[in-house]
């Protein structure tokens, strides 16, 4: 886990979107610990190193669950520009939230439960949102 590789194509893309995933984490003020339960990564320490390689532009090859958990915060991010904006955004994964889905909680709180279910409903949530 966290093996570096060379001139691989999409190691060079994981890197790439490891550092959009921590361009939004710290736009939402996201704590190692929030962003290790989010991608499902146990050790701050993996995912730190993940992180320095790829803001130094070197190529990381990252586990298919990772990378699935980044695909639904682009996705999340995504939706959250196009619904409110970019600076509002971040207001609405910490605000608690009415909907169903979320039962008066925060979106942060399902997405970093620990359960991927909980993070790819988020996703699916404002997806709908989008397209109501």
């Amino acid at each position: 886990m966290g093996k570096h590789t060379v001139g691989s194509e999409s190691a060079n893309r994981n890197s790439a979107c490891l550092h959009a995933f921590g361009n939004i984490a710290a736009h939402w003020d996201m704590t190692v610990s929030e962003q290790c339960l989010l991608l499902g990564v146990d050790e701050a320490e993996v995912l730190q190193d993940w992180m320095d390689c790829a803001r130094a532009g070197d190529n990381v090859s990252l586990p298919k669950e990772v990378l699935e958990g980044i695909g639904c915060v682009l996705s999340i991010y995504a939706s959250l520009v196009i619904l409110l904006n970019h600076d509002r955004s971040k207001g609405w994964v910490r605000a608690p939230n009415r909907a169903p889905l979320f039962g008066g909680k925060c979106a942060m709180s399902l997405m970093t439960s620990g359960n991927r279910k909980d993070l790819e409903d988020v996703a699916r949530y404002l997806l709908s949102e989008r397209y109501r």
